[in-house]
């Protein structure tokens, strides 16, 4: 045989040999086994425009747009972790197994059944967002969360650091450390604490917890704190559709 024609020949083995995408459909509450490289850079094509990954492996990850990059040394199989960059009531979960294979591409989507009820309940939540006025709106999300409630389609998620709105007044200390977020359609609710660390009373003052998409600041049951006392701190946020919210134009005098 001819070298020349011997080597074309063998490198389009190795061409047509190479690894296909592995696509997977994924369901909430259930564990996918995976398997990765150990020698290369992963790539996991996710369903989601800006996710999020947690993982108790030191592993090397890179996020760019809805896909992660991954390389890790680990022996012992760990779990993965995936959710949307806005909501943590749903994740993926992967359960990675490393070995001496070539570069992996692992291209995961929501099952049928998660797409639908993702769907009903971002449809729940606004049909009741917009059964009254804005501002009626608002009074009745933060009057049936005080009271404990979550309103239908509503998702109530664990707090985590990367959702932190930083709030600051003398004298007080705000404690987010075991908060909740409760996700909606339009609007996203922050729940910390708030402790009166001085020997005075102290009234709290909405303002001093503002931020871009900040539109109420309620703290419960009275914004007056007696020493040593604490109270739940409510944040709305508006997060308005990506497709349909109209670009906003900052004043120049917030500057």
């Amino acid at each position: 045989m001819n070298k020349a024609f011997a080597v074309v020949v063998c490198l389009y083995c190795s061409f047509t040999l190479a690894a296909a995408p592995v696509k997977l459909k994924v369901s909430p509450g259930q564990q996918q086994p995976v398997t990765l490289s150990r020698l290369h850079l992963n790539r996991i094509v996710t369903p989601f425009s800006a996710p999020q990954i947690r993982t108790i492996d030191q592993a090397d990850i890179r996020i760019e747009g809805s896909v992660i990059y991954l390389s890790s040394q680990q022996e012992e199989p760990f779990v993965v972790y995936i959710t949307p960059h806005d909501s943590e009531a749903h994740a993926l979960s992967l359960l990675v197994t490393l070995l001496d294979v070539p570069p992996k591409e692992i291209q995961l989507s929501l099952s049928k059944q998660w797409q639908q009820k993702m769907n009903r309940n971002k449809e729940a939540a606004k049909r009741f967002e917009e059964a009254g006025d804005y501002q009626q709106s608002i009074t009745e999300l933060l009057s049936m969360l005080v009271k404990g409630q979550v309103p239908e389609g509503y998702e109530l998620e664990k707090f985590y650091k990367a959702d932190i709105r930083h709030c600051q007044q003398d004298g007080l200390t705000f404690d987010f450390s075991k908060g909740q977020v409760v996700q909606g359609h339009y609007f996203r609710v922050l729940v910390g604490t708030a402790r009166n660390a001085t020997e005075k009373p102290l009234t709290f003052h909405e303002k001093n917890c503002q931020g871009s998409h900040t539109t109420a600041v309620a703290m419960w049951p009275k914004n007056t704190l007696h020493p040593g006392q604490r109270r739940e701190l409510f944040i709305l946020l508006n997060t308005p559709d990506q497709e349909s919210a109209p670009v906003v134009r900052p004043s120049l005098l917030t500057y």
